[in-house]
């Protein structure tokens, strides 16, 4: 497994290698929808660039009512499989009494 991994476009964020296949792994903090499209296009052009078929996009929801999204999409011919993760954190015990 190798993290923040130099390209000519960027760091891709994880590659893993396991049983002579390659994986290809993307994420981000959800900013909003231009933003998780400008995500699945940089995504494209890492599995293009390492020529892999297919990759996996994740991005973490912290908005105040996130959504939980899972996606499949063909860009520039190859397969992005896009999940959006809820992330619900509770109000620490300290906080509420304020």
């Amino acid at each position: 497994m190798y993290t923040e991994v130099r390209t000519g476009r960027g760091r891709m964020d994880l590659i893993i290698l396991h049983q002579r296949e390659k994986y290809i792994v993307e994420t981000k903090i959800w900013e909003g929808k231009s933003r998780y499209a400008d995500g699945k296009q940089q995504l494209a052009a890492y599995l293009k660039l390492e020529k892999v078929s297919s990759g996996y996009y994740i991005v973490f929801d912290h908005r105040s009512k996130p959504q939980a999204r899972l996606d499949n999409d063909q860009i520039e011919g190859k397969e992005i499989v896009s999940y959006c993760i809820p992330v619900v954190q509770q109000m620490p015990s300290a906080a509420k009494g304020k």
